[in-house]
């Protein structure tokens, strides 16, 4: 069996882990369109990851996602906040609750976290190929057919589109018959041109005010 994940991202990882952990003789590989893998993972939490919630109890927990609580309830009756504190205890990273009930490694390092899913994955042998974009992707009968941007044409028996908010990931889903929700804004980041707080990019404070100049349109 061949399973691809398309996306480098914390949900490509699990998925990845989880398959190959499920299926240990079928072949699984992410493919990642860039250089540079758990991106988002390395700067959540001001750069320490805040894993999980210290919520237990599925119906309380999706009362914190009002866009998506119906569709979660199952989810998190199948995986929730304990089960994340096992998988990440059980390989060695220790969490520990805040007072707000969020929930971060011990390390107060989201390297390792990063370092947790690389390590795991590749320890039960999934494979990744990075700097590899997926062009097209076709329903086939045995499964999926893939085309990447180098020329190559994959096919697999099972395919995971993890690609966040990217655009073309959407597209695919619907090409592929999915009925797709349009998104809204929910965690981004700001581009500023003023180098000298560039340095400060990752850096969390427990008090802070802020506020935005907005010059007038010329």
């Amino acid at each position: 069996m061949n399973i691809i994940i398309s996306g480098a991202g914390a949900a490509g990882f699990f998925s990845a882990i989880h398959n190959k952990m499920k299926y240990p003789q079928a072949k699984v590989i992410i493919i990642e369109k860039s250089n540079v893998v758990l991106a988002k993972v390395k700067i959540s939490g001001g750069g320490r990851c805040n894993v999980t919630h210290a919520c237990f109890d599925p119906k309380e927990l999706v009362k914190h996602y009002p866009r998506g609580a119906k569709a979660l309830l199952g989810a998190f009756y199948s995986f929730g906040p304990t089960d994340t504190i096992d998988f990440f205890e059980s390989r060695g990273v220790s969490l520990k609750t805040e007072v707000d009930g969020r929930m971060f490694p011990k390390s107060n390092s989201s390297q390792s976290i990063s370092d947790c899913l690389v390590d795991t994955a590749k320890n039960l042998g999934v494979l990744l190929w990075t700097g590899c974009s997926v062009e097209k992707i076709i329903k086939i009968e045995s499964g999926f057919s893939l085309s990447l941007m180098n020329g190559q044409t994959h096919v697999c028996d099972k395919l995971i589109l993890a690609t966040g908010s990217s655009k073309s990931g959407y597209e695919f889903a619907a090409q592929l018959g999915h009925t797709i929700v349009n998104p809204v804004p929910s965690l981004f980041t700001f581009a500023v041109a003023d180098k000298s707080l560039h340095e400060l990019s990752g850096l969390s404070v427990q008090r802070a005010r802020t506020w935005i100049h907005k010059k007038q349109a010329q």
